[in-house]
């Protein structure tokens, strides 16, 4: 069993810090206008969630003495990448279904204008939500709010929702918010089954790549 001898107030702040980032670039006026299509944005996106893995990992490894392995960072076996793509198929189908239902936002499906950003700012922002949004949402998230609350399924659902809401700036506070949220709902069940972090960047990586490198990259060049 991990040591876990962090406070509640200390898991509290960093549970704030975790979900409530987001909030922080809808509420300052100028920092970011929330479109994928913009180099800035993505740029300060980067920088904001790199330094809150920094904090959540100075909270969880330095001051509550948690292990790698109490966040779900395990070795990544083949059973787990197999889960992990099983949940890129799952995922991708709800996902699909879910726009044909929603109005998407024109700064999402104009693809001309995602492609006009450098593809290596891109991959970065792939790489960047892939690892810092797994790790704040589902492996700090979910153990942080497991710990306090003392279920872990519920821990998934409430880390569901603030997945969700997290991403109203790209969606608008709208029934476009159920395309994310079907992804986020996949990805926490992929955690709590196989509980590897690893999996869940994996499934993420693929996923974002396919609609922010891939797609994009392949409109490009006709």
């Amino acid at each position: 069993m991990a040591n876990r001898s962090g406070s509640r107030v200390t898991a509290l702040i960093g549970l704030i810090i975790a979900f409530g980032w987001p909030l922080i670039f809808l509420a300052l006026p100028g920092l970011s206008s929330h479109q994928i299509a913009s180099a800035h944005d993505d740029a300060v996106t980067i920088v904001a969630q790199w330094s809150v893995v920094v904090a959540l990992c100075l909270i969880a490894f330095g001051l509550q003495r948690w292990r790698p392995s109490d966040l779900g960072i395990r070795r990544l076996g083949w059973r787990d990448i197999l889960a992990s793509l099983g949940g890129v198929v799952v995922a991708s189908i709800l996902s699909g279904v879910a726009s044909r239902l929603v109005h998407m936002p024109s700064s999402l499906s104009d693809i001309s204008k995602v492609a006009a950003v450098p593809v290596a700012l891109r991959l970065a922002l792939v790489l960047t939500a892939a690892i810092c949004e797994e790790f704040s949402c589902r492996g700090f998230g979910i153990e942080e709010m497991a710990h306090l609350i003392g279920n872990r399924w519920m821990a998934g659902l409430l880390s569901l929702i603030f997945f969700t809401l997290a991403h109203a700036g790209l969606y608008g506070m709208s029934a476009a918010l159920v395309i994310p949220g079907s992804i986020g709902a996949v990805l926490t069940v992929l955690y709590l089954w196989r509980r590897n972090l690893l999996a869940c960047m994996l499934m993420h990586a693929i996923i974002d790549g396919f609609f922010l490198v891939l797609i994009p990259g392949v409109a490009h060049t006709r």
